[in-house]
């Protein structure tokens, strides 16, 4: 069976399904390459396999394209390949090709489960949160009990305290300090579960940390203009990316409630935003400032995709109409500050101009917490800090020094 024979009448319904995803032209001739590869592989093998799904995908990225000598031309670029094969995958109805990850044993994933049902239901934290301390917690149970049943028997003080100082020295203060923040959260999971209940949280090193010690970064008046200046608002991309950064730096949201923002989040008519998907999964309200309310109009009117997406930001090349992932809003923010010609990177730095400025504009610490959705008043207190024109008239002159 010749490779045309399979092919064929897939090609045409092929770049039908990269076009309607918003592909550009050009990538969607690199797939179609790499689609012909495969489908050309895929006709010298036996004829029970001549089909397309995941195991004959898999088998050809795995075992065929590391020693491929088929003639050329022949397009062999594994990751473009993998991406062109999950949209092929895709249009015949079958799931994504998910990246090979060694599985921990069952006791271990369920354990796991367990966990992170807690952090869920009993915490109250959201999913990112949970990801990250399951993903710790995954390597520490691992290396403590491998294959072997799980025994927290041999979970003792002393086996807690070698693992955390082997492992700061790979990591920095900050991941060194989440490390323990998981391990301290799974050690209470267990005692709630009744399981070693003799091993105190306090016994855990923690990596130095002195509140307040440093400055939060933030945006000058100087840089903040530029820092619109950064955004194309001519095309549909700038208009979106211009509202996202006002979401960021005027309402202080976080990068994932700006991804997950959706239509009906926006009371226009009361100029109030919702966020139902917090980080301590509350429902919290805010004021829409004018400029933001602005900028969010101008993108929805005109620089909007028309889809059936009731998230508010969505993706205006493929796939066309699907909403935006954190790291979409992390490129946008980090462009633009390269366009600036500014040295900041991420989102957070504008969650603390936003803290700073509503500070410097007269707004109580306490109202500046319900902005920022901290929990504890004392999170917010190191903005506090920033505001210089306050704190040189209660400065106290340094002992000997002249008048």
């Amino acid at each position: 069976m010749s490779s045309e024979t399979i092919a064929d009448p897939m090609c045409e319904r092929f770049l039908q399904h990269l076009q309607h995803r918003g592909h550009t032209e050009g990538t969607a001739h690199a797939y179609l390459a790499a689609a012909e590869h495969y489908w050309r592989w895929l006709a010298r093998q036996a004829p029970v396999e001549h089909q397309v799904n995941a195991d004959t995908v898999r088998r050809f990225l795995n075992e065929h394209l590391p020693a491929c000598d088929c003639p050329p031309p022949v397009y062999r670029q594994r990751t473009t390949m993998r991406a062109a094969l999950n949209q092929l995958l895709g249009m015949q109805g079958y799931p994504r090709l998910q990246q090979l990850r060694v599985p921990a044993s069952a006791a271990i994933e369920a354990a796991l489960s367990s966990f992170d049902s807690y952090l869920r239901d009993i915490q109250g934290l959201a999913g990112a949160t949970r990801q990250s301390r399951c993903h710790f917690v995954r390597a520490f149970l691992e290396d403590l009990f491998g294959s072997a049943p799980l025994d927290f028997a041999r979970l003792t003080p002393s086996f807690l305290i070698d693992y955390i100082t082997v492992q700061a020295e790979r990591l920095t203060t900050g991941s060194a300090g989440v490390l323990v923040t998981a391990l301290h959260s799974y050690l209470r999971f267990l005692q709630f579960r009744g399981i070693c209940i003799g091993i105190p949280g306090d016994t855990l090193p923690r990596p130095a940390h002195w509140s307040l010690v440093t400055l939060p970064p933030r945006l000058t008046e100087a840089e903040l203009s530029r820092f619109w200046q950064g955004f194309d608002r001519s095309t549909s991309i700038g208009k979106r990316d211009y509202a996202m950064a006002r979401c960021l730096a005027d309402l202080a949201l976080r990068c994932h409630e700006v991804a997950e923002l959706r239509l009906e989040n926006i009371d226009w008519r009361h100029g109030v935003l919702s966020l139902p998907h917090t980080k301590t999964l509350r429902a919290d309200r805010l004021p829409l400032p004018e400029l933001t309310a602005q900028a969010l109009i101008d993108y929805l009117r005109v620089g909007r995709p028309v889809c059936r997406s009731r998230a508010v930001f969505v993706y205006q090349r493929a796939p066309l109409g699907e909403a935006v992932r954190t790291t979409t809003v992390h490129g946008a923010i980090d462009r633009a500050f390269a366009r600036a010609g500014l040295p900041w990177r991420g989102t957070h730095v504008l969650r603390h101009t936003a803290a700073a400025r509503l500070l410097q504009a007269g707004c109580s610490i306490k109202a500046i917490a319900d902005v920022m959705r901290h929990r504890s008043i004392d999170t917010t207190a190191i903005y506090t800090k920033v505001d210089l024109p306050h704190l040189i008239p209660v400065a106290l002159p340094w002992p000997g020094a002249q008048p």
